[in-house]
């Protein structure tokens, strides 16, 4: 028999992420600029080096885990572009204070409702995307498995790369977000 684990309340508060001090960011992902792309994303835990593009975000609870979850909160028409996780698992989504349209397919093409506590769980490779086609914005918990690799890439629809692109985002050789120099 396994021996119980024992962890001071201290030990235990290190491994909380209490949503009202969380600090999240709209820029975690390369369509952040781009229509529909809009979402502020708060990492709560991440499996092995993340998923997220910005290398200045850092999971609120910095234990290792085995899948990566986070808060996203959708403004009216935000969401994501079209992408997947490469050999990251299964991915979930989970609505909770309101509907959220999720597509899928090679284009987008193909969509559903998700309606409060629904859960969806895209399978990998799988091009899917979200958006919040209400009125007011909608926080969901979204939750990837860490897979064989552990997270941390993902994979953009081509044109989601070319639009992002002409806005002077693109990802650099190690897949973190970088920016076009301004002219001074």
């Amino acid at each position: 028999m396994q021996q119980a684990t024992s962890v001071s309340k201290e030990q235990l508060e290190q491994r909380i992420a209490r949503y009202r001090e969380l600090s999240g960011t709209t820029t975690a992902f390369v369509d952040s600029r781009l229509p529909g792309g809009q979402k502020q994303n708060f990492k709560l835990v991440a499996a092995g080096k993340g998923i997220f593009e910005n290398p200045d975000m850092r999971p609120a609870i910095a234990a290792a885990h085995n899948i990566n979850m986070s808060w996203v909160l959708i403004p009216p028409g935000g969401g994501s572009n079209l992408h997947d996780h490469p050999g990251s698992g299964a991915e979930l989504f989970i609505p909770v204070d309101g509907p959220l349209t999720i597509y899928w397919g090679e284009t987008g093409e193909q969509e559903t409702l998700l309606q409060q506590f629904d859960c969806v769980s895209i399978p990998e490779g799988l091009m899917r995307g979200f958006r919040n086609d209400s009125d007011r914005a909608v926080l969901m918990l979204a939750i990837v498995d860490g897979g064989a690799s552990g997270g941390g890439s993902v994979r953009w629809h081509p044109s989601v790369l070319e639009r992002a692109a002409k806005t002077g985002v693109y990802l650099d050789a190690d897949g973190k977000l970088a920016q076009e120099a301004s002219p001074q």
